[in-house]
């Protein structure tokens, strides 16, 4: 497991290290590379069931880009079954999505596993190529 200053950040604001943070942040990383990091312009609609564990997401999102919920320019759109954001710059945007069965898949992997399997498998997201987790529109 290589050294992820990034995640080691986050967690210490969302209170841990989990695979739904790590996938916020390469989310959010994305955007910042393709569209630019301005906190003030950049807006996020994320579309996430409203709870634990995958609406923690939405922490690695806010954390990555600084889009957060007191300036208003990240939204939650309750999403059962998905995991998705939008990103907009001005006119610009970028739309992502994880891989259905990327998600099935990492949940497969995970169910039971002990605190430190999940943990280390939220390392390895932060290492995982784009391409096999997400779809970018």
């Amino acid at each position: 497991m290589e050294d992820h200053p990034l995640l080691i950040a986050a967690s210490r604001f969302h209170g841990h290290v989990g695979p739904f943070l790590a996938i916020g942040l390469r989310m959010g990383g994305m955007a910042n590379e393709v569209l630019g990091r301005d906190p003030m312009k950049m807006e996020a609609s994320v579309r996430v069931e409203a709870r634990p564990p995958r609406s923690c997401v939405l922490d690695g999102i806010q954390y990555s880009t600084g889009c957060t919920m007191g300036k208003g320019n990240i939204a939650i759109e309750p999403s059962p079954g998905e995991v998705a954001a939008t990103f907009r710059m001005g006119e610009r945007h970028l739309k992502i999505r994880l891989k259905e069965a990327y998600l099935e898949h990492m949940e497969r992997e995970l169910d039971g596993k002990p605190e430190k399997a999940v943990i280390d498998y939220a390392f390895g997201i932060m290492d995982t190529a784009p391409g096999e987790m997400f779809e970018v529109s």
